[in-house]
């Protein structure tokens, strides 16, 4: 008797395989028709990303193409559902560590990100979206922008978003000036805010390049990352940037209080007997308490200088450390009715303060307003 295994597959078998098939497959077969979603994500004026929220479909192919077309540096990160503050709260506290992370911060938080971008450098994330609907952040790390220059990544099936000018989930100058209202009684800042902080803005007096810093006792200044020197300061109340924040072509910041000191020098440090002196900049840290310590470099010398408030409010200091400093240094301020200069308590009588190598490598001189 010949024996044999019948390999053949009967046809009321074909149904029940592909009736199996079909029952387990389904469910995936609308994810897979998905078409992969592109979104084109630049940089306005005022700390601005160009949308200021987008749609994608649970487990849809995503590829976000950001690039930075603002003088300032700028990254961009999409979070958990209600983590973005927690996120830049970290972000800001890396302190000298966050240029070495691009400002991002470690943690399950964060779920894709970019580099820290110069102006006119682009990066694509591609990634797939999450399977669980919600509304995912996105946001911008570098101190002074996180809580103005965010939007919302809306995942969900129906594409449903609320009308924007309700949406909390954007910057509240997005939301109405996306809706086309009335500005005039927007407020100057969005979030509570306490000193010291900063913005990179524009100014009128200054470059493209100013950071703007409010300190404690209602004082600030504007220190123009173009020039690497203190523009000028003043007392009272710090900037209004609504006209930027709602992407005015060349709007302003104002100054909401009365300016006490204007630098007119066209070069403040000098380093040696050099004629010309060159400054670069080359970015600032947060430090201890939270001001921002500027780095710069002076005819191939690094410099790093730090402003603070003076006690009860009486004007302001600025230290300076130049440790690798071989040369003498001048120091060349403006005299004016309004300040008088002091180093190390002693009033300075001429424009000009010069130190040898080594008292000149860490040294404060302080601007003291008259009563």
């Amino acid at each position: 008797m010949n024996m044999y295994v019948d390999l053949s597959i009967k046809p009321w078998r074909w149904c029940a395989i592909m009736g199996f098939l079909v029952s387990v497959l389904l469910p995936y077969a609308p994810m897979a028709q998905q078409k992969a979603v592109e979104i084109n994500m630049t940089v306005l004026p005022g700390l601005q990303f160009s949308l200021p929220r987008f749609h994608v479909k649970p487990g849809q192919q995503v590829k976000i193409k950001f690039k930075n077309t603002d003088d300032m540096d700028h990254n961009f990160l999409i979070v958990k559902p209600g983590k973005r503050e927690s996120v830049v709260t970290k972000a800001l506290a890396l302190g000298a560590e966050g240029p070495k992370q691009n400002y991002v911060p470690k943690g399950d938080d964060v779920l894709w990100h970019t580099a820290a971008l110069h102006d006119g450098q682009s990066e694509v994330l591609t990634f797939t979206a999450p399977k669980e609907e919600g509304v995912y952040p996105y946001v911008c790390t570098l101190p002074g922008h996180g809580f103005v220059m965010y939007g919302a990544m809306y995942v969900n099936a129906t594409g449903k978003m609320p009308p924007i000018e309700k949406d909390n989930n954007v910057p509240p100058a997005r939301q109405k000036a996306e809706a086309g209202h009335d500005h005039a009684n927007h407020q100057p800042h969005p979030y509570a805010l306490k000193a010291p902080y900063l913005y990179r803005t524009y100014v009128e007096g200054a470059s493209p390049a100013a950071i703007a810093v409010h300190l404690p006792d209602q004082l600030s200044y504007c220190w123009d990352a173009g020039v690497c020197k203190l523009r000028f300061a003043w007392q009272g109340d710090f900037l209004d940037n609504t006209a930027i924040w709602k992407g005015h072509k060349d709007a302003r910041a104002v100054v909401l209080g009365d300016v006490f000191y204007k630098e007119d020098k066209s070069t403040v440090l000098g380093i040696g007997n050099v004629a010309e002196e060159k400054a670069r900049f080359k970015g600032y840290k947060i430090v201890e308490g939270g001001y921002p310590e500027f780095h710069y470099v002076i005819n191939g010398v690094d410099v790093f200088e730090l402003i603070k408030e003076l006690k009860n409010g009486q004007g302001v200091v600025r230290s300076f450390r130049i440790p690798q400093l071989k040369d003498q240094v001048r120091f060349t301020y403006t005299p004016t009715d309004a300040v008088r200069y002091y180093y190390e308590g002693k009033e300075l009588s001429s424009d000009i303060l010069e130190l040898s190598a080594q008292a000149g490598k860490q040294f404060a001189v302080e601007l003291r307003m008259l009563n």
